[in-house]
């Protein structure tokens, strides 16, 4: 093993070589070459290796996947903790005649003193770069609240669920980081239900049970996430259920995620299941329209990505069932943009989505132009469907239908029937006055336009 203060001149190439050895021996070639091999070493001072780096993309997408792999990799090749702190030029949007701006992160790595913290959260995960929406603004809240002081208020426990990719992690370990960063206690764990299974089985194999009820009962706030794998487990279920009434006795914070309600546990003693449900249950949706908008377009600005309009909106309309299929879509196109140097194009974006087809949307096309216009309009869509005659509800409708007309193969009386069962006659009346009403206003072209590239951005 080797001290890296210990190379000639402290040479910041020869350590990020060692590293990046050990490294292509553990990873797959293409993911060393998409996250490491764009990795510049630009100096080594005071056991701090600074690595330039594309975006801060990288530097969080490595944090998130890749931290085990480069502790190691450090800690097979040097006796001694180092850090890796990065730097990110990001060009100025505001003003293009400004000089780069540097952003610097620091990450240590390596053997840690046992006397530091061991919660294994990620810095990444921050309220503040938690896309809020309709799907989990009540979660948020919660867990923000919460955080703000952990065992003084009714959500204890909070329990919050979902389906895989929905944020549930993110949320968690928001928790824990705003609770370090205010100082508010460090006695914070976060761990994952295989963490606290492996845990709880080696305490039994190694007889430190002592050891264990010092780890988890003597935090002040305790995240455990997919509570669910503790399905079937009967003795680590008793194990959990002593520990949560040891800590709740106490005062302290519980905050567990799982990816159904405590009502649906199976496998789960009923007993345990009640303490669940003690405090708070808060769930998390899938991200409608807007919010997979916003999380796309603040990856790529993170990711210091040049994600044009028309896919970001294409991505968001196409894939519907969680964040991290989102992630993926912008992480590929990124890698073969990086790897082979392929714009990110329209067409691009559609390879993409062929290994993702799965979460292409499957609603009929009328349903489509229904949820987009009434978007458009900021009403629901079922309000088209209604029998109101509003003047605004009415030119939605009519839009609608001659929408419907130009761009699903469905006879008049069809479309009538998805707009409340309406005579065909009234289809025929809506699409001639749109006809009409675009030819004198040009604001209502080129809405009606905007709403037309939209709906064929999604059916592509």
């Amino acid at each position: 093993m080797t001290d890296p203060a210990s190379l000639l001149g402290e040479d910041h190439e020869s350590i990020w070589q060692l590293i990046s050895e050990k490294l292509q021996e553990e990873l797959p070639r293409q993911s060393y070459l998409t996250w490491f091999k764009p990795l510049e070493p630009i100096s080594f001072q005071d056991r701090v290796l600074t690595l330039k780096t594309p975006s801060s993309f990288y530097v969080d997408w490595i944090e998130s996947h890749y931290a085990g792999h480069l502790k190691r990799a450090i800690g097979d090749s040097f006796s001694e903790v180092i850090s890796i702190s990065y730097e990110i030029e990001t060009s100025r949007k505001t003003d293009h005649h400004l000089p780069p701006e540097i952003i610097r992160k620091s990450t240590s790595y390596g053997e840690q003193p046992a006397a530091q913290n061991s919660s294994q959260i990620n810095p990444h995960y921050r309220f503040d770069n938690y896309i809020e929406g309709d799907c989990n603004k009540f979660a948020r809240a919660a867990a923000l609240s919460l955080a703000e002081a952990p065992g003084r208020t009714h959500f204890n426990p909070l329990l919050i669920y979902g389906g895989p990719g929905l944020g549930k992690t993110h949320l968690m370990q928001a928790i824990g980081n705003h609770i370090f960063e205010n100082r508010i206690t460090r006695k914070v764990l976060y761990v994952t239900s295989e963490q606290f299974t492996t845990d709880f089985i080696e305490s039994i194999k190694s007889n430190r049970s002592g050891f264990f009820n010092g780890t988890y009962r003597k935090v002040n706030v305790l995240l455990i996430d997919d509570v669910q794998f503790f399905m079937a487990k009967e003795k680590t279920q008793e194990e959990f259920f002593h520990t949560f009434n040891a800590l709740h006795h106490a005062g302290k914070q519980l905050v567990f995620s799982s990816d159904r309600p405590p009502r649906d546990l199976e496998g789960f003693n009923e007993r345990l299941v009640s303490r669940l449900q003690w405090g708070l249950v808060a769930e998390l949706q899938s991200p409608e329209y807007e919010t997979r908008l916003a999380i796309l377009n603040r990856l790529a600005d993170e990711g210091n990505i040049q994600l044009p309009d028309e896919i970001a909106q294409f991505l968001a309309l196409r894939i519907t069932d969680n964040i991290r299929t989102l992630e993926s879509s912008l992480t590929q196109m990124m890698a073969q943009s990086s790897l082979i140097g392929r714009q990110i194009t329209m067409d691009l974006a559609r390879d993409v989505l062929k290994n993702l087809s799965n979460h292409v949307i499957k609603s009929s096309s009328v349903e489509q132009i229904q949820d987009i216009v009434a978007r458009e309009f900021d009403i629901p869509s079922d309000l088209l469907r209604s029998k109101t005659r509003k003047r605004e509800i009415a030119q939605a409708r009519h839009i609608a239908m001659f929408l419907a007309t130009e761009l699903t193969p469905l006879t008049l009386k069809a479309i009538g029937l998805h707009f409340g069962g309406r005579d065909h006659s009234t289809v025929v009346h809506a699409r001639k006055a749109i006809i009409r009403l675009t030819k004198a206003d040009s604001s209502l072209s080129k809405l009606i336009k905007d709403i037309r590239r939209r709906l064929e951005l999604a059916s592509l």
